[in-house]
């Protein structure tokens, strides 16, 4: 009986020694991604170095009015960056309509060989079984003249018109990232009101940044509840993945600095823990290292360790 209590009591031991460790090292078996700037291999690389974690996959950004200028030098660029490490991958988030460019147009065919065209230059540089973030942040009215907080109707189609087109060029293999940002908009009231359907979505995405609109008082719990609760927030998120049988990624997420009207957290450690934990069942997640507005990880001294601990290799 004595035997028997002290293996009981060695195991409780055992687990609540387990339960106290600290969070450390790699916190997801997730793909790590990083946004360092537009065709910014080096600084990625050296994002990696630091890092002492492989493999790291690149994300960039493209307008397909800039086929002939600098897409062309871009996708050489990640190409290139790509044919040196076997395990890489390219996640692009693409523009669904040009520079001024409308849906009526588009749906036209006004822009089609913009895109056909845009396909083939990725397929040329090695890039044509890359994620595609097609339409990004759609629920964001000021993200583009793609947004579909006015027309949702013509954003799913347009987006339909773009797969349709791109995937039907010779070496394509892409898949698809249906990606909005946390909170609705305008006419935009669920992830539902934007989706194409499933035929045309291979992954769903999410978009989270350390904000809370003009909550500035409100502390890092907070702040995290309200991503978790608020309408077309994380919790709807996930629901709406398992609706669709879709796997989830994060393609966009970082910390944002104090003292304007997004109201974000500042450098906060307690952000990076909770993203840590919420990418673990992901296909694949990106830190947005490159200034917007709310700074890069190196604004954020305890967040950028604490990035490394749960992140790096």
């Amino acid at each position: 009986m004595k035997r028997k209590l002290a293996t009981i009591l060695a195991m409780a031991a055992v687990t609540l020694s387990l339960m106290a460790v600290p969070s450390e090292g790699v916190a997801t078996p997730s793909r790590l991604g990083v946004y360092v700037g537009p065709g910014k291999t080096d600084a990625l690389n050296n994002f990696q170095t630091w890092l002492s974690r492989s493999p790291v996959h690149a994300t960039d950004y493209a307008d397909p009015s800039e086929n002939t200028k600098w897409n062309q030098y871009a996708f050489k660029y990640w190409g290139d960056w790509k044919k040196a490490g076997g395990d890489r991958e390219f996640v692009l988030g693409l523009h669904m309509l040009p520079k001024g460019g409308n849906f009526a147009d588009g749906l036209a065919g006004k822009y089609d060989s913009q895109f056909q065209g845009l396909a083939d230059l990725m397929v040329k540089n090695g890039l044509g079984d890359s994620v595609v973030r097609l339409g990004y942040e759609g629920n964001n009215k000021i993200i583009g003249p793609w947004q579909g907080t006015d027309d949702p109707a013509a954003y799913r189609a347009m987006f339909r018109r773009v797969v349709t087109l791109m995937r039907a060029r010779t070496g394509a293999a892409f898949q698809f990232d249906y990606n909005m940002a946390v909170g609705p908009s305008g006419k935009v009231t669920s992830f539902e009101t934007l989706y194409p359907g499933d035929s045309y979505v291979d992954i769903v995405g999410l978009n989270i940044y350390d904000v809370w609109w003009k909550h500035p008082e409100a502390t890092p719990a907070q702040r995290w509840n309200h991503t978790l609760t608020t309408a077309m927030g994380v919790n709807e998120f996930k629901a709406f993945a398992a609706a669709h049988n879709k796997p989830k990624s994060y393609p966009e997420w970082g910390l944002y600095l104090k003292g304007d009207d997004y109201a974000g957290g500042g450098d906060s450690p307690y952000f990076i823990d909770r993203m840590a934990e919420l990418v673990q069942d992901s296909t694949y997640q990106a830190y947005f290292h490159h200034d917007w507005g709310g700074g890069t990880m190196d604004d954020f001294p305890k967040g950028k360790a604490q990035y490394k601990l749960r992140f790096g290799g």
